[in-house]
C-alpha cells in the first residue's frame, strides 16, 4: 500500500493520490476468488445438483481440496460459467 506525505501537495493532488490508491485496491480485490461450497454455489447459480455434477464431469468446475476440510470447495469463478438451462414451454 502506497502512503502521502501531506506536506506540499495540494488538495487536488492528494485526492487524486486517494483515488488512484483506491482504483488499485479495488483491482486488487476483485482479482481475488471465492471458494464456495456446493450448497453455496448451487444458491449462487440457482441449478440442480445433477447439473452441477454434469459441470464437474465435464470440467467446468474443478473440485478443490483444502487442507482441514471434509468437503470440497468450488471457485467462485468456475461456477458462474455454469450455464443454466430454462425449461421449454409447450
Amino acid at each position: 500500500m502506497e502512503t502521502i506525505t501531506l506536506h506540499g501537495i495540494t488538495p487536488d493532488e492528494f485526492f487524486e493520490k486517494i483515488r488512484v490508491i483506491i482504483r488499485e485496491e479495488l483491482k486488487a480485490e476483485l482479482k481475488q476468488d471465492q471458494l464456495l461450497t456446493r450448497e453455496g454455489a448451487l444458491k449462487m447459480v440457482g441449478i440442480s445438483n445433477a447439473r452441477f455434477m454434469r459441470a464437474i464431469n465435464d470440467g467446468i468446475v474443478k473440485p478443490q481440496l483444502i487442507k482441514d476440510r471434509k468437503r470440497a470447495m468450488y471457485l467462485e469463478s468456475e461456477v458462474l460459467k455454469i450455464e443454466k438451462f430454462k425449461k421449454r414451454e409447450n
